[in-house]
């Protein structure tokens, strides 16, 4: 039976790693969250006899961690921004491609893409792909996530019955325009210029929104909305854990109105094709504690252990 063990608990991953992999009857799971339960001595020991490392850790503990690690059999997922553009790292986003989830599960040390990155990377890369869009092309990305992003401080913070007015509404962050997100995005996708972000945290727990709007004549090819979404249709065709809505009814279907939260309890993530002949909107809608967190991690573990990658995944 592999052994998987938790290190930390820190951040949203955190959140629901241990409660989902508690459900799995096939892993042995070591949760080293209570500092004061073991020794540092122990700790290192444990680390050693894992078959799999998954740290939830800030960035800093991570690069103090590592070293603690001897053994060259244990394969690690480093859930901080620390390794997500390191080159000796798999990024741990498999609808990449074939071959993204190939190296994922043949890596040791696999970094899991920030919850923004995710829908983010799962719009552009396919236009990048297939050269609709230029790599230089101008973008702008927008987002809105639910405050367990911020991990469980932010939440007692917004849960707190005397919390600040400011927080009853969105607030943008971010402000300075120069976050690990563009760099991250700037690998995964390939792209040469830095996206300008635009993210935002709301006052509901759980769900992430990612949404990307696309003037299709600065497009390396002229299509209309459809198109794209038609690539989009055969990027992801026999993908699990990604659905493409339709294009000529989803509107009507949505009432208008594209909730950010909808998608909350569950790990698969929808995409989205809205627009004309002149501009197209894209959108992708998920979980940031199942596809963008703890889901996506289970993911990417599965396939480390040659399990198939929904194994113990919430489904739609």
């Amino acid at each position: 039976m592999n052994k998987v063990l938790v290190d930390g608990h820190y951040g949203a991953v955190s959140l629901n790693i241990g409660s989902m992999l508690y459900k799995r009857d096939d892993l042995e799971v070591v949760l080293l969250e209570d500092k004061t339960s073991f020794t540092p001595e122990q700790r290192v020991s444990l680390l050693n006899a894992a078959d799999i490392v998954i740290l939830c850790q800030s960035a800093a503990t991570v690069t103090e961690t590592l070293p603690l690690i001897e053994n060259k059999a244990v394969r690690v997922i480093d859930t901080s921004n620390v390794f997500r553009i390191a080159p000796n790292w798999v990024y741990g986003l498999p609808e990449l491609g074939q071959e993204q989830s190939r190296r994922i599960a043949q890596a040791r040390f696999v970094a899991a893409p920030g919850a923004i990155a995710v829908g983010a990377s799962l719009l552009v890369n396919p236009l990048i792909r297939a050269k609709i869009m230029p790599p230089y092309q101008p973008l702008v990305i927008n987002s809105v996530v639910g405050y367990s992003s911020g991990g469980s401080n932010m939440i007692a913070m917004y849960e707190d019955p005397a919390k600040k007015r400011q927080l009853s509404g969105s607030r943008q962050y971010g402000l300075d325009q120069s976050m690990m997100l563009q760099k991250e995005l700037m690998r995964s996708c390939g792209l040469s210029y830095r996206p300008s972000i635009n993210p935002m945290i709301d006052g509901f727990p759980n769900g992430a929104m990612v949404t990307v709007p696309l003037h299709l004549r600065t497009l390396s090819k002229r299509l209309h909305s459809k198109q794209i979404w038609e690539y989009l249709v055969r990027a992801y065709d026999g993908s699990p854990l990604v659905r493409v809505a339709d294009f000529d009814s989803s509107v009507k279907q949505l009432d208008g109105f594209l909730a950010a939260n909808a998608r909350a309890g569950t790990d698969h993530i929808e995409l989205f094709c809205f627009g004309d002949n002149d501009i197209c909107l894209l959108a992708a809608r998920y979980d940031n504690l199942g596809k963008g967190g703890a889901g996506g991690v289970m993911q990417c573990l599965n396939l480390m252990l040659g399990e198939p990658e929904t194994l113990g995944l919430r489904m739609y």
